[in-house]
């Protein structure tokens, strides 16, 4: 049986011991720490606990000037604790490293795993400052959980084994302490790893002093914001596309040539399938970093650019001043007979009534034609200026980027039903019911069509020498030349704009025709084409037919159908004749319209020429001076 008072004899034995030691052992060269109860608590605390980590190590781990009491606290009566009935409390890591308990409690690390800081930093009694390279550990220590296979024979792996300081180890790519939880059933959270990971790379890749000292290029980085996934991105929904993660798989960043790599061609079928279904082979040629002023490499690209931004350069400056000579000419005419008092925009002999322009099928198509355009624009550009603020901000106001895409597609559906009824309507003009073939050639080349002749081209080169006052004003028919050039502006922009749009509407589909590199030309074209058309029609068109100085602020004929007999006469002199021969005037001859009718049409007309206005202010100071 055990001696009650021998036992007892002992314990205060100990604890005197334990005293004197903590008197004795502190170097007197070190009077600040003698006082410090902690720090003495160290030398008391290793009397008992005497392994060589405790005594030896700790005192020269990171932790050492801590002392033990910094983790191990709450002990009030060392007689208890010694006879084991009052252990230490060991507190959390975070009380003193705060901000990082925070960042860890959202990794995945913390969240899925439930892994402790300790099974990381293992033995916190003998740990010290990291020595030699701090990238290299890491490494050893992620892979020691983590398999090293993949990661080591990678472009980033090998080079941070080779000492590259520049290379990617773990916690450059994934976070030291934040590595970020991958929730695939959150789309939320998806978007946002995406995000994380694509701004991963582009910290490095993104970096020209980096990307030099180590042979590489920083176009990959940057021309990924000019691809569709990057736009999406840009716009704020990175989880609507693919990010650097969903096709660079990080652990294997071998080159392309490499058969190991996950970018060779026999691997892209598999890692575009995971986005894209249904698709050819031939799928996997399409660039997804294009360099298009990159002729050597992409000579095809670099070509259709050169033709699209030729093609623009030659329409904007023969139709720009076009217009500007016009404006010229028209103004200084008015200002000269204003000047002399006589009477402006009255023809000499003045005819009441008015005459029809258009059917009602047609002002009905106008209107609709007016919507899907707007509504094509203010979907479509926001992704060409993808960087731009007010690029987000129209994107929201369509209710994100599925919603907007949404209506892209309903007004490019609307437009094409719109373009195929008129291609019927010029068909039954060529081939009226009961005439079959017989003089198609006269109607095709005659007054009424919108097709160009030989006298456009006459009255080309008249208009020309009435801009410089070398003669009269041509006289014109029922359609001028620039109108029937807007009229077959559309057949080559629907050719352009719509096949384009079909191409990277139904990619995987058009795979099975072409090969994927054409996806890249149908980007280029219809860029470049919708920039085309909307400036075209927000600048020359809205001049031509209503900013002239006779009609500006509106004409609206377009939207009522019919304008004065007048103006008919003074504005298509030879269509006034020829019908008057035809004895066809009194039966085109129509009521004015009405008050709503003026109404309505005012405020269509001049909110469309508004928000166009703004549209073209807004696109071209993005273009040029942004």
């Amino acid at each position: 049986m055990r001696d009650p008072l021998k036992s007892e004899w002992r314990t205060v034995l100990m604890i005197v011991l334990l005293t004197v030691a903590g008197e004795i052992f502190i170097p007197p060269s070190l009077p600040a720490q003698r006082n410090n109860p902690e720090l003495s608590g160290n030398y008391r605390c290793d009397f008992c606990h005497d392994f060589y980590r405790f005594r030896s190590q700790f005192p020269r781990s990171v932790h050492g000037p801590n002392g033990c009491g910094s983790c191990h606290r709450e002990i009030g009566d060392l007689r208890l604790h010694m006879e084991g009935r009052e252990k230490p409390i060991t507190i959390s890591c975070g009380s003193c490293h705060g901000e990082i308990e925070e960042d860890y409690r959202k990794s995945v690390h913390y969240v899925k795993q439930n892994i402790t800081c300790q099974d990381c930093h293992r033995d916190i009694h003998v740990i010290e400052k990291s020595k030699g390279d701090f990238k290299r550990l890491v490494q050893d220590r992620c892979t020691t959980c983590h398999p090293a296979r993949d990661y080591s024979m990678s472009g980033h792996g090998k080079a941070v084994a080779d000492g590259n300081p520049d290379a990617a180890t773990c916690s450059d790519c994934h976070g030291l302490h934040d590595t970020p939880v991958n929730d695939t059933e959150s789309e939320q959270d998806m978007a946002r790893v995406k995000e994380y990971y694509t701004q991963t790379c582009q910290r490095c890749h993104a970096d020209p002093a980096m990307m030099k000292r180590n042979g590489l290029s920083v176009k990959a980085a940057l021309l990924y914001s000019e691809t569709y996934h990057g736009k999406v991105r840009d716009i704020g929904y990175p989880s609507r596309v693919a990010g650097c993660s969903d096709c660079h798989n990080g652990h294997n960043t071998l080159p392309p040539s490499d058969p190991r790599s996950t970018l060779n061609p026999s691997d892209l079928v598999r890692d575009c399938g995971k986005c894209h279904g249904r698709f050819h082979p031939r799928f996997v040629a399409f660039h997804p970093h294009p360099d298009y002023g990159d002729r050597k490499r992409y000579p095809v690209l670099f070509w259709t650019n050169v033709f699209m931004d030729a093609l623009l350069l030659s329409v904007f400056l023969f139709f720009w001043g076009h217009a500007f000579l016009w404006w010229r000419k028209a103004y200084w005419s008015r200002a000269l007979k204003a000047k002399a008092g006589d009477r402006i925009g009255q023809s000499e002999c003045v005819e009441t009534g008015q005459i029809e322009r258009f059917s009602l099928a047609e002002r009905i198509m106008h209107v609709l034609l007016i919507f899907s355009f707007f509504t094509l624009v203010m979907t479509g550009f926001p992704l060409k200026y993808h960087d731009r603020a007010w690029a987000r901000v129209m994107i929201d106001l369509w209710g994100g980027a599925d919603s907007a895409g949404l209506f892209h597609r309903m007004a490019t559906l609307l437009l094409s039903t719109l373009f195929l009824y008129t291609i019927w309507l010029s068909l039954k003009f060529l081939f009226p019911r009961g005439q079959g073939t017989k003089g198609w050639v006269g109607r095709l080349l005659g007054p009424d069509s919108l097709c160009p002749n030989l006298k456009d081209w006459e009255d080309i080169k008249g208009m020309f020498r009435w801009f410089f006052n070398r003669g009269d004003m041509p006289r014109f028919d029922r359609w001028t030349y620039w109108e029937k050039f807007d009229f077959f502006a559309v057949f080559w922009g629907m050719f352009a704009i719509g096949l384009s749009g079909l191409m990277l509407w139904f990619p995987e589909l058009f795979s099975y025709v072409f090969p994927g590199w054409v996806i890249n030309m149908a980007t280029v074209v219809h860029s470049e084409e919708a920039f085309l058309a909307a400036i075209f029609i927000f600048t020359v068109h809205f001049f031509n037919n209503h900013f002239v100085p006779n009609k500006f602020p509106l004409e609206p004929n377009i939207f009522t159908g019919r304008y004065p007999l007048s103006v008919l006469r003074e504005e298509r002199p030879l269509e006034y004749e020829r019908l008057a021969v035809q004895g066809r005037l009194d039966e085109l001859k129509r009521e004015g319209p009405g008050v709503l009718t003026q109404l309505l049409t005012a405020f269509i007309g001049l909110a469309s020429l508004l928000l166009g206005l703004f549209l073209t202010g807004l696109i071209l100071w993005t273009a040029w001076f942004y």
